[in-house]
């Protein structure tokens, strides 16, 4: 069987069988007639379901339309020469009433001639043969295909090239209320089965020919959300589960709910078959750019390049755009609803891969038979569900004119450093929005990107928008932007996060896959461009020094090998590139300073679909950094170590030397980022409130006199009430809790324990017994550890030991969750430099221990700081013994990993 290009929902009710598809009738109700008359007229089927089987043999379903006749074939098929028709009236068992020949033969006739308007006058239908038959064996119960095998072996009528065997009876309608049966065999011989003469003969007739000529239904998308189109999964289900394919909805189309009129037959069908000439459609292929176009009235079948075809270059889906004003088939519009009116979407296929589906502005499901909204009016913009665009710019009764948007990029973000865009020393990012405003995020001090102010709209004129320099050799940031016909422009950067005016400096460079500004590639002090074709063929543009180019040369092939290409910057001794592969690992390719490139190198791996943005100092540490930015805009920035690689550290202050203690305050004023606290020598307690990216805000002073305590550690929330709390304890062995609020104030503090000089150390793991309380913990002078656990008000239970031999780290520090198994861990340090985790169990004790790195004998001190860079995993600082205080990076799973910071 076929597989079809849409979704088929249980709302439509067919059966999948293993001989095909089929379904059962349903009784017959009444429709308004679309015409606008307001006659009540029958339809052809009371529910959605199809009535047409393609057969091998008499009564033999096939497995679906005959090969070359599915309507996704992307070429036409030869139009079928004129069918002779057998022409039969009969009288049933149980019925004997009477169908009038002439009647039946001017049926035919009407088909024929709507058929011959339709196809150029290729396809007619010509009675060559009259029969009045009296059956033996069908009789007015019958199922239709049970009617009509009886009578057609009755009959001893086969199938044959180019013959048809139409057949009426005297009932009123068919069984379940059908109002016309047709049965196919190749496309080009058929039969059909009608009952008795009635206003909708003559279009029932049109519809069930179609069904011999190959067609399916005329369907319409229905959903919920009233989206216009949807996708679907892998499984073929659609993505939107709100939607479903309405059988027969489609009601200005001859293959969809029969009315007193004859409509024109969608464009999918009338591509197929090759209908009419090889003008009537405008076969764009795979729609690229944005490009307009004429309609023609579709209904005139004597104009030319009436209907647009496109195949969306994302999805690959195939759609047809139609003109349905009043015109020849199509004159009964006159005083239809003026919704349907306007610019018919068609996609090919529906509940079927040989049916057609229209798109409608709402897709909601409307009520009774016939839809009043089919068509997109002027102004309005269709979108396919893969992102292409159709607006439609005008619409009168003799023409519209549309333009197709298949530029998914100008409406894609895109997000770049073009350097020190505003002049303030920093290097800056740009965004260009889905929406086509542009906004600069200007780089801040502690690794922060600022808030993004608006520089300009409109943007999404272009498909890409880069820049990396002095392009002009004016001394100030350009941007360079590409339309989709491929010119090439100019922003000059005023230096203060402006433009001056722009100006053309290329045509032709629609070509063009991706376009890289790499800064100076050749090594002659001018800012360059590098371009890639879609044959992976990578060119060097050399700028001029004036913002044009010198000539142009090719230095490399392969490059559509990667998801994305970026400039490296300062990564490499010159210029180069940074290349991702479609399995994430992330390669350096240094320039060579003359225009070439020296050997790769792997930079990193599991980069998954990140955009690339590299380059620039961000860190503000004197080496280049790379950006990722996942595709819902969310920022990450790698610290480069100077050496085209990361750092696996990095300096964050210095002068800290200058504290007796650094340890960290969790959220001490409550704005959401970690915090830390340093106390001098003095005793002055100072804090450092974090900005969420790996630095800090302005510190203050937040006490005095701190000098009296021997150690000071924060204890989270250790008595239930307000914000983070501090622990000090005093050499006589008192401790005391210093309370906050929350917001960085202190309450009153208060004795919470005595003897406490007999710990060499104490320090606060959070919830180390698993009670969801916070715990202290001391360690004796001979290593043993002793656990507190807090009791939530401020006190304490009764200790108990939890471990020994502590007395060999010269520091231990509670890690948080380091590991990322939700419970609190701690690390130790040895003064052969060694460092360890000792994970909590949750319980009052611990997993097994394991080394994490060595050299760490360079510190004075640590201290773990949860997510003080902003990303999802936990950090360390530490003091080295000049006083810089250093940032590292932890995996989340135990282990230290390259820096990473979120700038945003």
């Amino acid at each position: 069987m076929r597989s079809f290009s849409r979704s088929i929902a249980s709302v439509t009710g067919l059966l999948v069988l293993a001989a095909g598809l089929v379904s059962l009738p349903a009784a017959a109700t009444a429709a308004t007639d679309p015409s606008g008359s307001g006659t009540s007229l029958p339809v052809e089927s009371t529910s959605e379901h199809e009535h047409h089987v393609y057969e091998s043999a008499m009564g033999v379903p096939t497995d679906g339309p005959p090969e070359g006749l599915a309507l996704q074939a992307e070429a036409g098929g030869t139009a079928t020469a004129p069918l002779s028709v057998k022409l039969v009236v009969a009288t049933l068992v149980d019925n004997k009433g009477v169908v009038s020949m002439t009647q039946a033969e001017a049926a035919v006739a009407a088909s024929s001639n709507y058929w011959k308007a339709m196809s150029g006058g290729r396809i007619s239908m010509t009675v060559t043969e009259r029969t009045t038959h009296a059956s033996k064996t069908a009789r007015s119960t019958d199922s239709y295909y049970d009617m009509m095998d009886k009578i057609t072996a009755e009959l001893k009528w086969a199938y044959a090239t180019n013959k048809a065997l139409v057949v009426f009876v005297p009932t009123t309608t068919l069984a379940g209320g059908a109002w016309g049966f047709g049965f196919s065999s190749s496309g080009n011989s058929g039969r059909v089965l009608m009952p008795q003469i009635s206003g909708v003969t003559n279009s029932v007739m049109a519809h069930e020919f179609g069904h011999v000529l190959g067609s399916m239904h005329a369907d319409a998308l229905q959903c919920a959300s009233g989206v216009s189109d949807v996708g679907v999964t892998s499984t073929g289900q659609f993505t939107d589960s709100s939607c479903y394919i309405r059988e027969y909805g489609d009601s200005t189309d001859v293959m969809g709910l029969s009315s007193s009129s004859m409509p024109v037959i969608s464009a999918p069908f009338w591509d197929a078959k090759g209908l009419g000439a090889a003008t009537d459609i405008r076969d764009l292929g795979v729609a690229s750019g944005v490009k307009s176009y004429t309609l023609k009235p579709w209904g005139d079948t004597k104009q030319a390049y009436r209907a647009v075809k496109f195949t969306d270059p994302v999805s690959r889906e195939v759609y047809y755009l139609e003109l349905r004003q009043p015109a020849g088939y199509d004159a009964y519009l006159a005083s239809g609803p003026s919704g349907n009116r306007g610019v018919k979407v068609v996609q090919r296929g529906g509940a079927t891969a040989a049916s057609s589906l229209v798109l409608m502005p709402s897709t909601i499901p409307f009520s009774a038979s016939y839809a009043t909204n089919h068509t997109w009016q002027a102004g309005s913009t269709f979108r396919t569900h893969a992102g292409t665009r159709v607006t439609v710019n005008s619409v009168t009764a003799t023409s519209a004119t549309v333009t197709i948007d298949a530029d998914p990029a100008r409406y894609t973000k895109i997000q770049f450093s073009a350097g020190d865009f505003n002049g303030d020393g920093r290097p800056d990012l740009i965004s260009r929005e889905a929406d086509g405003s542009l906004l600069l995020l200007p780089g801040l001090g502690g690794n922060k990107l600022g808030t993004a102010v608006k520089i300009g709209t409109g943007w999404n004129s272009f498909n890409t928008v880069f820049g990396n320099g002095d392009f002009n050799g004016d001394g100030k940031t350009d941007l360079i932007a590409r339309t989709s016909n491929g010119d090439l422009w100019l922003y000059p950067g005023s230096g203060t996060g402006g433009f001056l005016a722009r100006k053309q400096i290329g045509s032709g460079w629609e070509g063009f896959l991706r376009i890289i500004a790499p800064g100076d590639f050749t090594g002659d002090k001018r800012a360059d461009l590098l371009a890639m074709r879609t044959d992976g063929t990578l060119w060097l543009y050399p700028g001029n020094g004036t913002g044009g180019f010198l000539a142009v040369t090719q230095i490399g092939s392969g490059w559509n090998g990667f998801t994305a290409v970026t400039a490296a910057g300062g990564l490499a001794t010159g210029p180069g590139l940074l290349a991702r592969s479609s399995t994430g690992t992330v390669y350096l390719y240094p320039g060579n300073g003359t225009g070439g490139f020296l050997a790769r190198r792997t930079l990193a791996t599991g980069w998954g679909s990140t955009q690339l943005i590299a380059g620039q100092d961000f860190t503000s540490d004197g080496l280049t950094d790379v950006l990722s930015a996942s595709t819902t805009g969310a920022i990450t920035a790698y610290a480069g170590n100077g050496s085209g690689g990361f750092a696996t550290k990095l300096k964050i202050g210095s002068g800290w030397g200058g504290f007796s203690q650094v340890w960290e305050a969790g959220d001490f004023d409550g704005d959401g980022k970690p915090d830390i606290l340093a106390r001098t020598t003095q005793g002055a307690l100072r804090l450092y409130p974090g900005n969420g990216s790996g630095g800090f805000r302005a510190s203050r002073q937040i006490g005095t006199g701190w000098q009296v305590f021997d150690q000071v550690v924060s204890a989270g929330n250790f008595n239930g009430a307000g914000g983070p709390d501090l622990l000090a304890r005093k050499p006589d062995g008192s401790l005391w809790l210093y309370p906050t609020t929350g917001t960085g104030v202190f309450q009153t503090p208060k004795k919470v324990g005595l003897g406490w000089q007999v710990f060499a150390r104490f320090l606060a793991p959070g919830d180390f017994s698993g009670d969801g309380k916070t715990d202290v913990i001391g360690q004796t002078t001979d290593g043993k550890l002793l656990l507190y656990p807090g009791n939530g008000t401020g006190s304490f239970l009764a200790p108990k030991q939890i471990g020994s031999g502590w007395a060999g780290f010269s520091q231990v520090i509670a890690a948080n969750d380091f590991s990322g198994d939700g419970k609190a861990d701690l690390m130790a340090a040895k003064t052969d430099g060694t460092l360890w985790l000792y994970p909590g169990n949750g319980a009052s004790g611990f997993l097994a221990s394991s080394q994490l790195g060595t050299g760490w004998n360079a510190y004075k001190s640590l201290a773990s700081v949860g997510r003080f860079a902003g990303t999802g995993n936990p950090n360390v600082v530490s003091v080295s013994a000049d006083g810089a205080l250093w940032l590292h990076t932890g995996t989340g799973k135990g282990a230290f990993q390259n820096v990473v910071l979120n700038p945003r």
